[in-house]
């Protein structure tokens, strides 16, 4: 013990010295500083507007994708995954003026989850999820939980079907307070192939609910003397955003071994005000996964 105490010593100085280091601004990162504007009498005033549009496109990129088969892992299973997905966005729109950099017309998250089946006092299967995501080039981190119940599992000609919900929280940023709720389900059937590998393409369906707010924000950092220049954003409660969710995918597991891709489809109306059109909108999200069934 007395031999690792210089380690142990260099390991804690190199703690602080990262945790008392000014954060780099990564292309990722939201500011919502740039969602203030001065109002012309010397103080400052928060786009509200930008803000809720802001919010509920991040909070459904940092939502973990329903890529999932309607199959649970029964009570002695365990699923253990990677996935990763890029995500389409509209980056011209002038309230993703809070992101560092607008470059580039997508963003890249990367995830890991656990499943493991659990008995309900009830006749039927059910499992739990936990996982993370990250957004890629950013601070921003995903921490979440689903629980999933199949109501219908293992018949030979009837499809498997199963519900879900879930809850994410967002970490990461001082400035914001961001959480998802998500309800849905899956439709799903597999067909085993030559003996060797089981295929099982899937269906399902999201609502997805984002709930954001702002601590309190500085709009001039650099003036610490003026308190004048602090703004909190209007609450975006989770009833006023609400998105639906498509999935569609395919499922391949060889052995214990498991691969999965396809598409979220999101539908969402158009925060009014903030200069899109009354068309509803949608975003993309692509999602490869590999894992491994126990």
């Amino acid at each position: 013990m007395r031999n690792l105490r210089p380690a142990l010593a260099l390991a804690a100085l190199t703690v602080v010295a990262l945790a008392g280091a000014p954060a780099a601004a990564l292309p990722n990162d939201i500011h919502l500083t740039r969602l203030i504007d001065e109002d012309g009498a010397g103080g400052y005033v928060q786009d509200d507007l930008a803000f809720q549009a802001v919010t509920r496109e991040l909070g459904l990129v940092m939502t973990p994708t329903s890529m999932q088969v309607a199959e649970t892992t029964g009570h002695s299973g365990f699923d253990f995954g990677l996935d990763y997905s890029f995500h389409t966005m509209r980056f011209d729109e002038d309230y993703w003026r809070a992101r560092e950099l607008r470059d580039v017309p997508l963003m890249m998250t990367l995830g890991a989850r656990a499943r493991k089946g659990f008995v309900l006092p009830v006749p039927l299967t059910s499992e739990v999820e936990f996982g993370a995501e990250w957004l890629i080039d950013s601070q921003l981190l995903n921490l979440g939980t689903n629980v999933r119940v199949a109501l219908n599992e293992g018949f030979r000609w009837i499809p498997d079907l199963a519900v879900q919900a879930g809850i994410n929280r967002l970490v990461g940023n001082d400035e914001l307070d961001l959480l998802t709720v998500t309800a849905g389900g899956q439709v799903s059937k597999g067909f085993g192939v030559a003996g060797s590998f089981n295929v099982n393409p899937f269906v399902g369906y999201q609502s997805i609910w984002v709930n954001a707010s702002s601590r309190i924000v500085d709009a001039d950092p650099l003036d610490t003397a003026n308190v004048e220049d602090n703004v909190v954003f209007a609450l975006q409660p989770l009833a006023q955003n609400r998105m639906d969710r498509l999935s569609l995918g395919l499922r391949l597991v060889v052995a214990v071994v498991s691969l999965s891709g396809g598409v979220d489809i999101d539908f969402m109306d158009p925060v009014d005000g903030t200069g899109v059109g009354g068309q509803r909108q949608t975003l993309l999200h692509y999602t490869i996964r590999a894992g491994v069934l126990l």
